[in-house]
């Protein structure tokens, strides 16, 4: 499964998040409607935001000026874990995107298009700062981030598949509060820029 383009749209928050892509794939800024849209040779570059709502409003207005030329979208980016099982440090596909419930509201799953992916992930509508708020968000996924599943139903509406990768930075809710994010920012760029290198063959898309 494809969409009707010929470029992949990285998608990241932050950008300390994407540093390391800007730079090593020779981005440059975009005359748009609003900051952070980036072009290169061969792939778009969005830095979305922090959260659902800012996600979901930078995206959809970026796939309504350029859809049709995206064939995939990639979101990369640091999360929490919500399980001892996952390591941090270590590089995580996505399978699937949850949504936090609001009330008794059931909000639809997507799967991304990654078929080796067998970890799930849930965006939270504010920062996992507690325990408490990620005993709550556990049952539904090991790994907590912030825009997923506002990217991911975003590219359901438009047809086009999407894949993420998430770096560990944390254990939710109780290393969150003490984590230097700008600190780790640029090492966790690296590490997520030298994965996407890697397997760019299998992710990028294919003359």
């Amino acid at each position: 499964m494809s969409g009707g383009g010929n470029k992949p749209l990285l998608v990241f928050a932050h950008r300390g998040e994407a540093q390391a892509f800007l730079k090593g794939r020779n981005f440059r800024e975009v005359d748009f409607a609003f900051n952070g849209v980036f072009q290169s040779e061969k792939e778009l570059l969005l830095l979305c935001g922090e959260g659902l709502d800012a996600a979901e409003e930078r995206l959809s207005t970026l796939l309504g000026a350029f859809g049709k030329d995206i064939s995939l979208v990639l979101n990369f980016g640091i999360a929490g874990s919500l399980s001892d099982s996952l390591t941090p440090g270590e590089i995580y596909p996505i399978r699937a995107a949850y949504r936090e419930p609001e009330a008794a509201q059931a909000l639809p799953a997507f799967r991304s298009a990654d078929p080796n992916a067998r970890i799930d992930c849930i965006s939270a509508r504010r920062r996992v700062l507690t325990p408490a708020y990620a005993q709550r968000l556990a049952p539904f996924a090991p790994i907590v981030d912030r825009e997923l599943w506002a990217i991911a139903s975003l590219c359901a509406q438009q047809g086009i598949p999407f894949r993420s990768c998430k770096l560990i930075s944390d254990r939710a809710g109780m290393d969150t509060p003490a984590l230097d994010f700008k600190r780790c920012a640029r090492p966790f760029s690296e590490q997520l820029f030298d994965f996407y290198t890697l397997h760019l063959r299998t992710i990028e898309p294919q003359p």
